[in-house]
């Protein structure tokens, strides 16, 4: 876990500089800023036709919940856990909602994926795509550490077992083989974004709002939890499944839409 420690530092401290800076560029350089001849773009309320994809993206923001249980295993003091999640998803919410607001404020319905593409090209904007692409490269093995920790359990990669010389080299080996595989896979699969928001819909909702609770009463049973919890339990049961199927189905329409041309 220390190696991923030291990955998720540098991701946290990318994120927050790249959020600052596209946050900043965006108010201070809005859309009738930088085209002060073109029309206003539009803001809407809400579209309700991006709402099943939008909630599988918010729903896939907070994955991280994967390695949760490894890192809740290597604290010290594992009864701050709550504290530690609390505050954590407390700072993602404040800083999704930081660029997600002063993006869409600044750009409306004419705002790109990423935001980064649409604030003006300069330094800054080359140093952010810099970090946050250092920042991807480096986190995504931690989305896979779950995956590598069992493997490895499974396979007894231990230093007891191989010495730790060998044992750093198997692990070597064996992590970078399954990141050339997912990076592989991600390459040759076409219109890899449209799929990725099926998976999204199907798997990350699923896991992350469905299953969890599932578990939790299939381990304590609904008597445990107060009435509020069981109340919450349905709320976030019905919001899954309701992205999980409309998002699934949006995403099937747009890998149809793709292969049409």
């Amino acid at each position: 876990m220390s190696e991923a420690a030291i990955m998720a530092i540098f991701g946290l401290l990318a994120s927050v500089v790249v959020i600052i800076v596209a946050s900043v560029m965006s108010i201070t350089n809005p859309y009738t800023t930088m085209f002060p001849a073109e029309a206003e773009p539009a803001h809407d309320i809400a579209i309700g036709i991006g709402i099943p994809v939008a909630l599988s993206s918010i729903v896939f923001s907070y994955s991280g919940s994967v390695v949760y249980p490894h890192v809740e295993a290597s604290m010290k003091k594992p009864k701050q856990w709550p504290n530690v999640v609390y505050s954590a998803m407390g700072f993602c919410a404040v800083c999704y909602l930081l660029i997600g607001v002063a993006g869409y404020w600044a750009y409306g319905d004419l705002v790109v994926s990423p935001v980064l593409d649409s604030i003006p090209t300069g330094a800054a904007a080359t140093a952010s795509k810099i970090l946050i692409t250092l920042h991807v490269m480096i986190a995504a093995p931690i989305m896979l550490l779950s995956f590598y920790l069992e493997v490895e359990k499974m396979w007894n990669i231990t230093p007891e077992r191989l010495g730790k010389k060998r044992e750093f080299t198997v692990r070597l080996v064996y992590r970078s083989v399954v990141v050339g595989v997912v990076c592989a896979i991600s390459l040759a699969i076409p219109y890899f974004s449209d799929f990725l928001g099926l998976i999204s819909s199907i798997a990350c909702v699923t896991m992350y709002a469905i299953l969890p609770i599932i578990c939790y009463l299939k381990l304590y049973g609904h008597r445990v939890a107060p009435w509020y919890e069981k109340i919450w339990m349905v709320v976030v049961l019905v919001i899954g499944v309701v992205a999980s199927i409309w998002g699934s189905v949006d995403a099937i329409k747009s890998l149809i839409r793709d292969t049409k041309g």
